[in-house]
């Protein structure tokens, strides 16, 4: 019995599903509301897995999961994908579980699919008259498009603040009123920040539950089907006009969301599954693209982007400080054929877990990067380190000699003490998460300005970035700032970890060669002045592409 939960990624075709996994005895699988992921599951996997392996994914379009590529997305539509997700991951039959947009997909596989179902447990039921539902279609969903300004960040969270106000959110009058206390500032900061992992693909699941006629699917259900809701639901009036149904389903009101969670053990206990648990499956390349895979470490998980088509010793590329591998993807699909490449989300960044605690240091993240490497099946690799994640990639090398091969630093970073001090005070200012959502406009901010001057906090004309154009598309400032955010309470470590680390005497411990970008930068100078066997500088392509990979790869190709 384990309460371990670990994450994977499936590959089902050319798109990947990511899932979470805990514990042992019969399987059972969870299906989330939209738009939300697996993570609202953890304490509920953490209780169910006392007694069952759990499986949890992430719907299609949803969290960590491709959409489907389908314009108008039918729960058909998700409930095939699930048993496609069942098949891969060699489960036959289980009981499933689903909330709202999960709990109608759990009933289509009920009706669907009856063959692959134990019971199927659905908590929360709609049923819209047919004006109302049109109503929803035409106006639930608004496009989430990314803007210049980050004032799409503001919108987003009105938009998950008002359904605690309005059901449904569009409609502004007394009638529409929901008896709801707001929540607190973190819960609705968690719901923001899956919306916006999903980006604009939270439309697809979460519309396909109001173009569902779920009066005609209860009345076909052909598997064990429990229909459960609680009287504080705000979908509770429609299970009161539920009709009526097959001697399969039953209905079932609970008090509270916490009753109805209790009642599923009990349920679960009883409807058990008699297949057998598989192993975890391997996650299956996918040709001509940049994948994903999460790789089990000491204590929980490292989150990456890689491709395996190129032949050679791979490289391993290592985001800048609160980053993630999602930013070097361009630079990536460059290398695709070329040589294997791969990119982990550090420990506490991006989509990883977090495995540092409280005193955050750059050999243990090297620690951690080695065991990654170590997990991807790689004996030797060359490493490129960007900006603060060069002081990851000189630790790496120094710790590990018979690992990295060369070492290459786009961007160097090494501060005298003078710099050391005011960036502690001034670069990583408190992003604390407010009830009105302004920390997010402030990370955009930050992030933003980062691009414009040098140090982003000093906005004189003595500090305009002027060698290069700067990199302020909004999908890229987006991207950096959704890094940000996921780390805003530890970023301050993060951040000091590599500024604070003693970078030129490490480059003084490694033996591999080693490529520094940027000639004209002091701490660039600094490192040549070393006088260092192997040591190389020349000027790199700021943008990463097809240019900076090719200079990295003659690089690589050095003795």
């Amino acid at each position: 019995m384990s309460a371990l939960i670990s994450r994977h990624i499936a590959t089902i075709g050319n798109r990947q599903v990511h899932y979470r996994r805990a514990g042992d005895g019969p399987p059972v699988m969870l299906l989330h509301q939209s738009p939300t992921s697996s993570r609202e599951y953890i304490p509920l996997i953490t209780e169910l897995a006392k007694d069952f392996t759990v499986f949890s994914p992430d719907t299609p379009g949803n969290g960590l999961s491709d959409p489907l590529q389908i314009e108008t997305i039918t729960m058909s539509d998700l409930a095939d994908a699930v048993v496609s997700l069942l098949d891969e991951l060699g489960l036959d039959k289980v009981p499933v579980y689903g909330f709202h947009t999960g709990a109608l997909c759990a009933l289509e596989l009920a009706r669907r699919h009856p063959e692959r179902i134990v019971v199927s447990v659905v908590n929360g039921y709609i049923q819209m008259d047919e004006a109302t539902r049109k109503e929803c279609i035409d106006h639930y969903f608004a496009r989430l498009d990314v803007d210049w300004s980050g004032s799409h960040l503001a919108w987003v969270w009105a938009r998950m603040r008002e359904q605690y106000i309005f059901f449904p959110w569009f409609k502004k009058d007394s009638k529409s009123r929901v008896d709801f206390d707001i929540p607190n500032a973190d819960h609705i900061n968690g719901a923001v920040m899956e919306i916006l992992r999903a980006g604009d693909n939270y439309q697809g699941p979460y519309r396909s539950a109001f173009l569902y006629d779920t009066k005609t699917a209860v009345q076909e259900a052909k598997a064990r089907t429990i229909v459960m809701c609680a009287r504080s639901d705000v979908l509770f009036s429609f299970f009161e006009i539920m009709p009526e149904t097959p001697d399969c389903v039953s209905k079932f009101p609970t008090e509270t969301h916490e009753d109805s969670e209790k009642e599923l053990i009990q349920l679960f206990k009883e409807y058990r599954s008699s297949a057998a648990v598989p192993s975890v499956a391997p996650t299956k390349p996918i040709a001509g693209k940049v994948w994903r895979e999460c790789f089990t470490v000491n204590g929980g998980t490292l989150y990456a982007h890689r491709n395996t088509d190129g032949k050679g010793r791979p490289i391993v590329i290592q985001h800048a400080s609160a980053g993630s591998s999602a930013t070097q993807v361009d630079l990536m699909e460059a290398l695709i054929g070329k040589r294997p490449v791969i990119a982990f989300d550090m420990p506490g960044n991006g989509e990883s877990d977090r495995l540092l605690g409280d005193d955050i240091t750059v050999a243990q993240q090297a620690n951690y990067l080695a065991q990654g490497i170590r997990a991807a099946g790689y004996d030797e690799v060359d490493i490129v380190g960007e900006w603060g994640g060069g002081a990851v990639a000189v630790e790496l090398a120094a710790q590990k000699p018979d690992l990295v091969k060369h070492v290459a630093l786009p961007h160097l970073v090494a501060l005298d003490d003078a710099t050391r001090k005011k960036y502690k005070k001034y670069y990583t200012p408190p992003i604390e998460i407010d009830d009105y959502g302004g920390h997010m406009l402030k990370a955009w901010i930050i992030t933003r300005d980062q691009e414009l001057y040098a140090p982003w906090f000093e906005h004189k004309i003595a500090n305009i970035i002027r060698s290069h154009e700067p990199r302020i598309e909004p999908e890229h400032i987006h991207q950096r700032t959704l890094d940000l955010l996921k780390c805003a309470d530890i970023y301050d470590k993060l951040y000091g970890a590599h500024y604070t680390y003693p970078i030129l005497d490490q480059l003084k411990r490694l033996a591999c060669p080693i490529l520094v970008g940027d000639p004209d930068n002091p701490a660039t100078q600094k490192a040549a002045a070393l006088n260092l066997t192997g040591f190389k500088t020349q000027e790199l392509p700021y943008v990463p592409g097809s240019e900076l990979a090719a200079a990295l790869l003659d690089f690589f190709e050095t003795a």
